[in-house]
């Protein structure tokens, strides 16, 4: 069984004393990451414009679009995975697919004024208009962080494969944190002048992990873009690439994964976090999910509280996840049955992860009022885990309702 980080008890007792003295940790003692999957304020073959992105040939403004997500943009670190091309050019030459995805760098700045300030750019979009677009992404997002707009990293694409390789630096209240991203779709590196690449194949997916476990940190996070779309269920190749492949022997991991288009399971092995899949966040290229059934139709946001030790070690606290819904258009959260249907259906595909030899337990997720989700570890000291208790197994008929969703065999071309 894999080691799990726990709070020593002189801490858990200067926790447990401060919550009662002031009613609170001290900010500095938490961390608090909100992931979200992908993320592209254009339509596919659409033109760009610093007025907003384009759905179907309408213009559409980027901050009406997130305005009722944005309160739940708030963390240490706020990730997405940004699957488009950065550009202000129109006359670059898309490559010959199906759909082809670029977006005005006024776009790419609207979400970092909303709390976004990591970026993966690894992913099968990257590259939609050569090496030419994958520099135009890099050269934007570089100087939004050299702006100083609260961009902190955009790992992904990269000049040279040394670069891409190694992974980004950012430090949350003190704390070392080592980010990598991999995607589907890679070639071009070393990259011409003016122009980015991206990593490609298992040996560089290799050769990205060596170079995580060398970066010191006490928090390690691999971005992967891969698997089965529209499939809930990971395949034994994607647990062991998620959970196992990424895990990292010192400090927390997590696994951040996207691609797929619907949420998967959550599970924790040890000081390792895996989200398999967190659908679609807000995305301009991409249909209407509330086409599908209830495995299907929603994307996941998903909020990790760490605690941080005296000794600068980090430790799972809590899970909150929000069921998102009308991500193509104008991303808002799921709320009351309807959110809670879906936590149930989360919960099903965690539990459905659970392995004894590996220690892996599939998260369960207790409704809350406001649509969101909370799992809490059994000596979480914060507030809103007190007097948590972990979810009831659903009814005979709503299991039967998650099941026959759950299992259906969907992928593109026979909806």
């Amino acid at each position: 069984m894999r080691r799990t980080a726990t709070i020593s008890a002189f801490h858990f007792l200067i926790l447990t004393l401060q919550i009662m003295l002031t009613g609170a940790v001290h900010a500095d003692e938490r961390l608090t990451l909100v992931f979200v999957g992908d993320t592209g304020t254009n339509g596919s073959g659409q033109p760009v414009s610093p007025q907003g992105g384009f759905k179907h040939g309408r213009l559409i403004s980027i901050a009406d679009a997130l305005e009722d997500i944005k309160p739940w943009l708030k963390g240490d670190m706020v990730f997405g995975n940004l699957e488009s091309v950065v550009t202000d050019r129109n006359d670059l030459k898309p490559r010959d697919k199906m759909f082809t995805f670029r977006m005005h760098p006024a776009g790419a700045a609207a979400l970092v004024d909303a709390g976004f300030n990591v970026f993966s750019t690894a992913n099968n979009h990257a590259m939609d208009f050569g090496g030419a677009g994958a520099g135009e992404t890099r050269r934007h997002l570089q100087a939004l962080k050299d702006a100083k707009t609260g961009l902190l990293a955009f790992p992904g694409v990269g000049r040279t494969r040394d670069e891409v390789l190694s992974p980004a630096h950012v430090t949350l209240h003190g704390v070392p944190v080592a980010i990598a991203a991999f995607g589907l779709g890679g070639y071009g590196l070393p990259a011409r002048a003016g122009q980015a690449g991206m990593l490609r194949g298992e040996a560089d997916f290799a050769s990205l992990m060596i170079a995580q476990r060398r970066t010191p940190a006490a928090l390690h996070i691999t971005s992967i873009h891969d698997g089965q779309e529209f499939s809930p269920r990971p395949t034994a190749a994607e647990i062991l690439r998620l959970r196992d492949q990424t895990y990292m022997p010192d400090g927390f991991s997590m696994a951040v994964g996207h691609h797929p288009h619907v949420a998967r399971g959550i599970t924790r092995s040890g000081d390792h976090l895996t989200l398999y899949s967190l659908g679609n966040f807000l995305h301009f290229g991409t249909q209407n999910m509330g086409r599908f059934d209830i495995c299907r139709d929603y994307g996941l946001l998903v909020r990790v509280g760490l605690l941080k030790s005296g000794e600068g070690t980090l430790a799972l606290e809590t899970v909150e996840v929000l069921p998102l819904t009308n991500m193509h258009m104008k991303t808002r959260a799921m709320t009351g049955d309807a959110a809670a249907l879906r936590i149930a259906v989360l919960n099903d595909l965690s539990r459905q992860l659970d392995d004894g030899p590996s220690g892996t337990q599939g998260l369960q997720f207790t409704p809350q009022a406001d649509g969101s989700g909370l799992w809490c570890a059994t000596d979480s000291t914060a507030t809103n885990c007190i007097g948590w208790k972990a979810p009831p197994l659903p009814e005979a008929s709503r299991q039967k309702q998650i099941t026959d969703a759950c299992h259906r065999d969907i992928r593109r071309g026979n909806f």
